[in-house]
């Protein structure tokens, strides 16, 4: 494309209109400029502190590519949409509510073109959300997982292999520069997927299948905050919202029907995906256990049943007993 920036800055929009401008203003004030920032609104109807909604914040800011979606997608299908409108060569991942540190950019588009890389990888800061009484609210597997990138040069099979396998780098799309048209690549192999957790570790199965060379480096270019989420362990009384729980299903349901085609893993590759869904599913009938409310017990039952497959949900459940004994 003549005249196309270097890096898309790809950045989902649902609700997270309070900290909008914040993730905006840490890609404006970078020493790298041959960006374009493509901001895909998922139907949101959030607003910030000056009630501006998404549209509003987004005309304050130079070289952004504004894009609605009619309806609430899901994450996958907003970076899909956003990716598929980028121009970039490289694309960067930026979550709305998270910041990209001071010379993110050039940092990682240096690395790459050093490198020749189709995949940069970086470390990461962690922002805890805090309790009532002030003091951060710690969470060792979120931190662990964010700061794990391996320092290095990996090629082919080693990228899959690193990430499934010996688990030597995360599956974060953000701290990462990737190559565009292998991101496309991937997107390809995913249906239209509306799900709310696991959307990463899905995109990064095929992005790490399909990549030819990783370069890592520990510096940190992204200020990762965690918050509750979705997923946290309130009461939940809304069966649209137990559904949302439920549809991590549809990642793994993709996955393995890849596997079926002529995706090749080893074997211990493809143990660590069981590992996964399972844990995934693990962790959805303890909510459904501690959090769903009595009144919509077993219709929530029958949807996470409907996602997982009744056997499955069972033999875990089963599994799950058997530990707690």
């Amino acid at each position: 494309m003549e005249n196309a920036p270097k890096i898309s800055v790809c950045i989902p929009v649902f609700n997270t209109e309070s900290t909008l401008a914040r993730a905006l203003n840490s890609v404006a004030a970078q020493d790298f400029t041959d960006y374009e920032i493509v901001l895909v609104n998922d139907a949101s109807r959030g607003r910030d502190e000056k009630k501006r909604n998404c549209k509003k914040i987004a005309k304050s800011f130079k070289n952004i590519k504004y894009i609605e979606h009619r309806s609430n997608l899901g994450l996958v299908e907003a970076r899909r949409t956003a990716v598929n409108s980028a121009e970039g060569k490289y694309i960067c991942i930026l979550d709305s509510d998270d910041e990209l540190l001071p010379q993110s950019l050039s940092l990682m588009f240096n690395k790459a073109e050093q490198t020749g890389a189709d995949i940069v990888h970086a470390g990461a800061e962690v922002i805890f959300a805090k309790a009532e009484d002030g003091t951060p609210i710690v969470d060792r597997n979120t931190l662990e997982a964010s700061t794990l990138v391996y320092d290095g040069i990996l090629t082919g099979n080693q990228i899959i292999e690193g990430f499934l396998g010996k688990k030597n780098h995360n599956g974060f799309l953000w701290a990462k520069l990737i190559q565009r048209e292998l991101y496309q690549k991937a997107l390809d192999c995913i249906p239209f997927t509306n799900c709310v957790m696991a959307e990463d570790f899905l995109q990064y199965f095929f992005i790490s299948y399909f990549a030819k060379k990783y370069s890592g480096i520990k510096t940190p270019v992204y200020r990762y905050y965690k918050t509750d989420g979705i997923s946290s362990q309130k009461e939940i009384t809304d069966l649209k919202k137990w559904e949302q729980i439920c549809s991590t299903a549809n990642v793994f349901t993709t996955i393995f029907a890849a596997l079926k085609t002529d995706f090749a893993l080893t074997l211990e590759q493809t143990e660590y995906v069981r590992l996964m869904s399972r844990s995934y599913l693990a962790n959805t009938i303890r909510q459904w256990k501690s959090c769903v409310h009595s009144s919509i017990k077993e219709p929530a039952y029958v949807l996470l049943c409907d996602y997982w497959g009744k056997d499955f949900v069972e033999f875990v459940k089963k599994s799950l007993s058997g530990l707690t004994r």
